[in-house]
């Protein structure tokens, strides 16, 4: 099976990060070879680690040229076929019916009908396609299906929309702890190189999904697509809430749990002193004085990154500070008794985000630093996958992605823990 573009670019860093660890140890065999004598009982030793490090080298030399000619073809091929689709695009004739309500019930009456068989259903479809008129696109799903599935990403305000995404599936990060400073110099007197202190670690990822199961009866009363394509919504959302609490909180499930989201490393369970910091707030009163304020400042001025600082907290205590009062009794936020809402709501110049999963939560607050976090792998959506299982009339609808994320700047966010009493 071919490699895709991916996992050529991936395999090629492989064998480069490789090379590159021969390339040292055979400068290091070579120092020592040169430090030895004839007598030296080691020297045959390093001789033949020496010529099994060069051999090592030659391989892995083949094998990137070898990369960069399959990298070039595949980026070839990739080119040839966008150029097909922009051609297609361009007879707007053909491809209008995908954009077309009747193309995503087309869709859902080839995925019923062919029931037990996703080759089959895979094969009607790129039949219906050339029956349309539209050619060569036999991978492409209708476009009210695709748009269910890409809106509940694309059209979002959350906590998503404030992390960094790096699309590589394994990510080394390295803080440096240690703000460099310039030195005076005597005359006559030596210079001295300047230090510095790093923490390195590895942001990996894995599978994250949500799958449903249609009822074969639901699908066939479903002559408007109106049911299919609310779930194809509700899925979506479902993946982006479950990837938020984890980034925030966690998923929430046991650690041995067969089905937690093991790869992105929460906000609120990270051990790592070197990304977060804490500060003690008291929430408990039913309304909050200026002092409460006061301290949620001071917690977030701990944050050594300068990006804009998000809050994620319950509803409850985002409208507590939103009625938080003066000494005078008089209300800090201009707007004290405006909405709260899921979305980026602005409470006394902070950007603050609700979710219901913070009802609970062990933390009652969380402050992050802008694009502090770091979300490696797929971007923000999903493959899509689904099959038939025709003993008990049931079509499964999977929403996948490979994906991992971890705070990746020092001091980029605060842990708020209530206060004792």
């Amino acid at each position: 099976m071919k490699k895709s573009l991916v996992e050529l670019l991936e395999a090629r860093q492989k064998a480069v990060d490789e090379l590159s660890e021969v390339k040292l140890k055979k400068s290091a065999v070579e120092v020592k070879l040169k430090a030895a004598t004839i007598e030296d009982d080691v020297l045959e030793q390093l001789k033949t680690e020496a010529e099994n490090l060069a051999t090592q080298a030659t391989s892995l030399k083949e094998t990137i040229a070898g990369l960069d000619s399959d990298i070039e073809e595949t980026e070839e091929e990739l080119s040839k076929a966008a150029h097909v689709i922009k051609s297609k695009q361009k007879g707007k004739s053909t491809m209008d019916y995908l954009k077309t309500k009747a193309a995503a019930l087309d869709f859902v009456r080839i995925l019923m009908d062919n029931e037990g068989s996703s080759n089959a259903a895979r094969k009607a479809w790129e039949a219906n396609l050339v029956e349309k008129g539209v050619t060569g696109l036999d991978k492409i799903l209708p476009e009210p299906v695709l748009i269910a599935i890409e809106d509940a990403f694309v059209n979002y305000d959350g906590i998503l929309n404030h992390v960094t995404k790096d699309p590589r599936y394994s990510v080394r990060v390295a803080l440096q702890s240690q703000v460099s400073a310039a030195k005076g110099q005597k005359a006559g007197k030596t210079k001295k190189d300047e230090e510095f202190s790093f923490t390195d670690f590895t942001i990996n990822s894995a599978t994250v999904y949500i799958k449903y199961a249609f009822e074969y009866a639901d699908l066939k009363k479903d002559t408007t697509g109106a049911y299919f394509d609310y779930v194809m919504k509700e899925l979506a959302q479902g993946f982006i809430r479950a990837v938020e609490r984890a980034i925030v909180i966690g998923d929430g499930k046991a650690p041995n749990a067969d089905d937690k989201i093991t790869e992105i490393k929460s906000i609120a369970e990270e051990t790592l002193s070197e990304l977060f910091d804490t500060q003690e707030i008291d929430l408990k009163a039913a309304s909050l004085t200026q002092t409460a304020l006061e301290t949620l400042v001071a917690g977030i001025d701990k944050m050594a990154a300068t990006a804009t600082p998000i809050l994620i907290t319950s509803k409850a205590i985002a409208r507590k500070l939103k009625t938080a009062k003066d000494p005078e009794g008089r209300y800090l936020d201009p707007q004290p008794f405006a909405p709260i809402a899921t979305t980026g709501n602005i409470i006394s110049g902070f950007r603050v985000y609700v979710y219901d999963w913070m009802d609970d939560a062990t933390n009652p607050i969380i402050a992050v630093a802008d694009k502090a976090y770091k979300l490696v792998g797929d971007d923000v959506a999903a493959d899509k996958f689904e099959d038939y299982d025709v003993t008990v009339n049931r079509r499964h609808i999977e929403l996948a992605s490979v994906m991992g994320g971890r705070l990746g700047q020092y001091k980029s966010a605060v842990k708020f823990t209530s206060a004792a009493g």
